[in-house]
């Protein structure tokens, strides 16, 4: 019902890197009342490692089964995908960042272990982004390095957290934020975020349509016209926000909860 009266689209791009190896993995699933977007950045870049798409798998079926924005659903479906990836049968260590977000078609949360960011922009203007689960973004928390540093620092990818870990995983789970129509949000892997600055990804979204593939296109093409010579594998997943679910019983139910309030708010003044 709710799917039915919103609208959410999706564009994505994915490329491997110079040795034809790409580790990353993005998927989602939109159901009648909740949707679910799963970004992962294989930690291991060897060939055969599918850490990215096994922790992708997990986290859309384990939601599947009981679809819910609970700050507990959030973290049963990350912690899902961490047992997974240790119970593995690969002869190498499974490892992999990963962000997931979740929505009602009206608020959206996300969580997150590893270095794979999200990045939320209203009407063009950037409204909030996540915050790695590394030893760069904690030197730069300490303001002990700059921000614009962080993309090559050499401990951008020294993570205190990322799914595969085992013992000791505590992903970052946000609080609850409210959509708006014309809100956009970003996934994006170390292979956009080392060579694209937050003022480049910005202007690909200030002339934004209600079209999301002409933006990927435009941050796929900036980056390639860079040239980088150590390109990594890269993902960039977007999803525009064009019109929320609206509650055509809203009005009613705030109507039945004053109705409710009043007799006892009458009651407790009395007493």
């Amino acid at each position: 019902m709710r799917k039915q009266n919103a609208e959410f689209k999706t564009a994505f791009t994915s490329e491997a890197n110079e040795r034809l190896k790409n580790t990353d993995s993005f998927g989602f699933v939109e159901l009648d009342d909740y949707a679910c977007y799963v970004l992962a950045d294989g930690i291991d870049d060897n060939l055969d490692v599918i850490s990215a798409k096994l922790a992708v798998d997990t986290i859309i079926s384990v939601f599947t089964q009981a679809p819910s924005m609970r700050r507990g659903t959030v973290k049963k479906c990350l912690r899902a995908a961490n047992q997974a990836l240790m119970e593995s049968k690969s002869k190498m260590k499974l490892k992999a960042s990963v962000t997931m977000v979740v929505t009602n078609y009206v608020k959206v949360r996300y969580g997150q272990a590893g270095n794979t960011r999200l990045q939320m922009y209203r009407d063009g203007f950037p409204l909030l982004k996540s915050t790695d689960n590394s030893l760069s973004m904690d030197l730069v928390a300490k303001e002990k390095l700059e921000p614009d540093n962080l993309a090559r620092h050499a401990e951008r990818n020294n993570l205190y957290c990322f799914v595969g870990q085992g013992e000791g995983f505590h992903p970052f789970v946000s609080k609850k934020i409210k959509l708006s129509n014309s809100d956009a949000i970003a996934l994006l892997t170390r292979g956009i975020w080392q060579n694209l600055d937050e003022g480049e990804l910005k202007d690909a979204f200030t002339d934004a349509t209600d079209d999301p593939q002409p933006t990927t296109d435009s941050v796929e093409e900036l980056l390639l016209s860079k040239q980088p010579e150590d390109l990594e594998k890269y993902t960039f997943a977007a999803i525009f926000i064009n019109k929320i679910f609206i509650d055509p019983t809203r009005a009613r139910k705030i109507k039945k909860a004053i109705m409710i309030a009043v007799p006892i708010l009458l009651v407790v003044v009395v007493l």
